[in-house]
């Protein structure tokens, strides 16, 4: 009897193992089945984008294709990734750029006209003033509340779509400081941060319609040292991205781990499926992680002392997403606190959303840039700041 009780429960243990075993393998099978793969090979459960992610590299040569056809409102540029070209016009929103790709519909002499307070803008879409038109910007809106103080000015708007603060750095040292401007405003939306740790823009956003390489600066020591200068031309970019992560810059791409790495195990749908759910979407979520903020600490405080050189103020402008414009109003940490507080505490941010008290959806366009409503409220509320830094406040 004492024998046949032993038997009984080291059987039970293999039976548990072989339930299990089969569960794993019956849910293997349910979402073998409800997976479904894209032309890229790309593996989906419903709307879920399962690891390893692929490149849509058919895309990507097309948009390549336009890019070498000039028939895109972003072209490439060797210093900076890639920029507006000069004169463009845009088909697909009421963007436009003069002979210096400033978005203006006059062109723009270096010099200032006596008595006229030049301001200089860069950053991302944010600044650019993505999804409005070129009188419902925020730079339009600046000019205006400078007026009716009495005071003539002219605000020049650098931004470029999908900046990070290298490259609006890299645009204020090579095109914007030959404008002379007397005061520099830098739009920070905090996701800039991220994208200085990028090289190749369709790891960061599969579907850019800037499928390009841009500079890459990297700590070193006390100083920074910069990276893909000259960024690869589009001639390059899609036998790169066939042949990842050969090339020596995927080293350097903080977007290309583990989510373009292919491992055995994930050769089970299971595997993938919750490795996406779990590692997947908790990268997915905005982090400063420590080379993210010491680099913007590095780039803004390159940046001011640069333009401080040239006799000029500089200012961060905080433009804050509509998800941490909801946070703060709600009292809530956000992301990029740390950046803010302590990284940039010697540096004067301006907070132009401040005033806003109730986030309501007019505020913000249809893909969450700032809508000409909010960009009114940005405009106004940074005149003092730029009066003070211009040391011309009344």
């Amino acid at each position: 009897m004492t024998f046949g009780r032993g038997r009984r429960r080291g059987i039970g243990p293999l039976v548990a193992v072989a339930a299990l075993l089969a569960s794993l393998l019956a849910c293997e099978l349910v979402l073998r089945a409800a997976t479904r793969r894209d032309e890229t090979g790309q593996l989906w459960l419903g709307t879920l984008r399962l690891l390893p992610h692929r490149l849509p590299l058919a895309r990507i040569g097309a948009s390549l294709d336009e890019l070498r056809a000039g028939e895109t409102f972003l072209g490439y540029d060797a210093d900076l990734g890639w920029a507006p070209r000069a004169n463009a016009h845009s088909a697909k929103g009421p963007f436009a750029v003069n002979g210096a790709a400033i978005r203006s519909a006059r062109e723009t002499s270096e010099v200032a006209a006596p008595g006229v307070l030049r301001v200089a803008t860069f950053g991302d879409s944010f600044t650019f003033g993505d999804e409005v038109g070129p009188d419902e910007t925020w730079q339009a809106a600046l000019e205006s509340a400078l007026r009716e103080r009495g005071v003539a000015a002219e605000v020049l708007n650098f931004g470029v779509n999908a900046y990070g603060i290298d490259q609006a750095y890299l645009r204020w040292r090579r095109d914007g400081r030959r404008f002379r401007p007397a005061v520099v405003l830098f739009g920070l939306q905090p996701e800039n941060a991220l994208r200085d740790r990028n090289v190749f823009r369709p790891l960061y956003f599969a579907g850019s319609e800037v499928p390009l390489s841009k500079p890459r600066f990297v700590v070193r020591d006390d100083g920074l040292d910069l990276l893909n200068v000259p960024a690869l031309p589009p001639d390059e970019m899609l036998p790169v991205l066939e042949a990842m992560p050969q090339h020596r810059l995927f080293a350097y791409d903080g977007f290309f781990a583990p989510w373009y790495q292919r491992h055995w195990w994930m050769e089970s749908r299971l595997a993938a499926a919750v490795a996406t759910v779990t590692i997947g979407r908790a990268a997915a979520r905005f982090r400063l992680d420590p080379e993210s903020r010491e680099l913007a600490r590095r780039l803004v405080a390159h940046f001011a002392a640069e333009v401080e050189a040239d006799g000029a103020a500089f200012v961060v402008v905080h433009l804050p997403r509509r998800e941490d414009l909801e946070a703060r109003r709600a009292g809530r940490a956000v992301w990029y606190d740390a950046l803010l507080r302590e990284d940039l505490a010697a540096i004067a941010v301006a907070d132009p959303t401040a005033g806003v008290a109730t986030v309501e959806a007019a505020l913000f366009a249809p893909r969450g840039h700032y809508a000409p409503a909010l960009n009114a409220i940005v405009g106004a509320a940074l005149a003092e700041p730029v009066l003070r830094a211009a040391g011309r406040l009344r």
